[in-house]
């Protein structure tokens, strides 16, 4: 993204960049809300961010490790209130990438497709199936990579473009923005 409200680091910490957060309104009323606070914004980052460590995990995996990481209870009432599941919509909508949310619903499928795999046991009659479904999972596996070149590559591309952060413009050009 062109200029980052909220970074998340890699251990989960929830980094307000801009106050600008205030243009959310409902990830700012979590915010200010007595049973939210910046707790709950750092859990609805965690779990919905694409720069979040927790993403890759199947979303029930993810909710239960993070009530219970940043909560210290497995689940809470307090994730499935009306104005966090508003946030967390508002939250996804701000940071929509077609390609990015592409990708994550790859690594759920293909999280459930191992799991079937696994779950199969070879004999003599399913070994032809076993071969095939293993060629099907690589090939997926395979398009998942290339479509996160593309995603690595576009948001290297953007980090290039020059002109989109005021805060890197020498004190000669932002007296000149302000002139204009």
């Amino acid at each position: 993204m062109f200029n980052e409200l909220i970074e998340i680091d890699k251990e989960g910490n929830v980094f307000l960049q801009d106050n600008s957060i205030a243009l959310m309104p409902k990830l700012w009323a979590v915010y200010k809300d007595k049973y939210g606070g910046s707790s709950m914004v750092r859990w609805i980052v965690s779990m919905d961010d694409y720069k979040s460590p927790f993403r890759r995990l199947p979303e029930e995996e993810r909710e239960e490790r993070l009530t219970f990481q940043i909560f210290e209870k497995k689940s809470t009432k307090k994730t499935k209130s009306k104005l966090v599941l508003e946030a967390r919509e508002e939250y996804k909508m701000l940071q929509f990438d077609p390609m990015i949310d592409q990708y994550n619903a790859m690594s759920e499928q293909m999280f459930l497709m191992t799991k079937v795999f696994k779950s199969m046991t070879p004999t003599k009659d399913n070994l032809t199936e076993l071969n095939d479904i293993q060629l099907k999972m690589q090939k997926a596996a395979e398009a998942r990579e290339k479509l996160k070149e593309m995603i690595l590559k576009d948001q290297e591309s953007e980090s290039k473009i020059q002109g989109t952060d005021s805060s890197k413009f020498s004190i000669f050009e932002q007296e000149e923005r302000f002139g204009d």
